[in-house]
């Protein structure tokens, strides 16, 4: 199995400022989840794909157990720097997606704001199985991913369907691999995992005064 994690990205995280906050989406996942928790310190989360640390930081910021893993060092010592400027902790890995470093059961919480979509669907399949594995029984996974019609879709180079490199106009223009998802394909791969209380919704906002639209699912399911 190739590495998950696309080389373009490095480049994008030297050459790029990201970033700093988590979407809206995800802060309602976490807080109904577990912000009744009484200690928080004991539950466990892991950001997949956390680049410069957004979202691990929001974590860590709100008194959970907080872990993020990507595949770019300079992405890893950016969200390194940043927790340590406001003396917030989490465990970084710099490491693939499709062979994550924790033992079964560990985490309470999984989550990915887009990052799975950045890879072919053999890879997609492989993250998902190590997702369900690393979560603890009940555990919750939280998932935003790129819609098939979206800003950008179609156009690129197409490597299987509905997966493009070199896309040339949105969101996604040089950050190399991108999948753009269906209902249907997601709702089968987590099912292949034996996910369960599987809820999909979608977000949309538009770009260039409204000529064009981006759109993502928003996936919660759990162990």
């Amino acid at each position: 199995m190739k590495p998950s994690w696309d080389s373009a990205w490095e480049k994008v995280f030297q050459e790029r400022e990201w970033g700093k906050y988590p979407p809206e989406e995800l802060i309602r996942f976490v807080a109904r989840n577990f912000y009744k928790a009484p200690d928080r310190t004991s539950i466990k989360i892991l950001d997949i794909g956390c680049g410069t640390g957004a979202c691990t930081w929001y974590l860590a910021r709100e008194g959970f157990s907080a872990y993020g893993i990507d595949g770019s060092k300079t992405a890893i010592a950016i969200a390194i720097r940043r927790l340590e400027m406001e003396a917030l902790k989490a465990e970084f890995v710099v490491g693939d997606l499709i062979q994550l470093p924790y033992p079964d059961g560990f985490f309470d919480g999984v989550i990915d704001v887009a990052a799975i979509e950045c890879n072919k669907i053999a890879n997609v399949k492989e993250i998902f199985a190590q997702v369900y594995r690393a979560l603890r029984p009940g555990g919750k996974f939280f998932s935003i991913a790129i819609k098939t019609g979206s800003y950008g879709y179609g156009e690129g180079d197409e490597i299987e369907r509905n997966t493009f490199t070199n896309v040339r106009v949105g969101p996604h223009k040089g950050q190399g691999i991108i999948h753009f998802f269906t209902e249907r394909e997601i709702r089968h791969l987590l099912n292949l995992n034996q996910f369960k209380n599987i809820e999909i919704e979608w977000s949309a906002r538009t770009l260039n005064n409204q000529k064009n639209k981006i759109i993502h699912w928003i996936v919660t399911t759990q162990k």
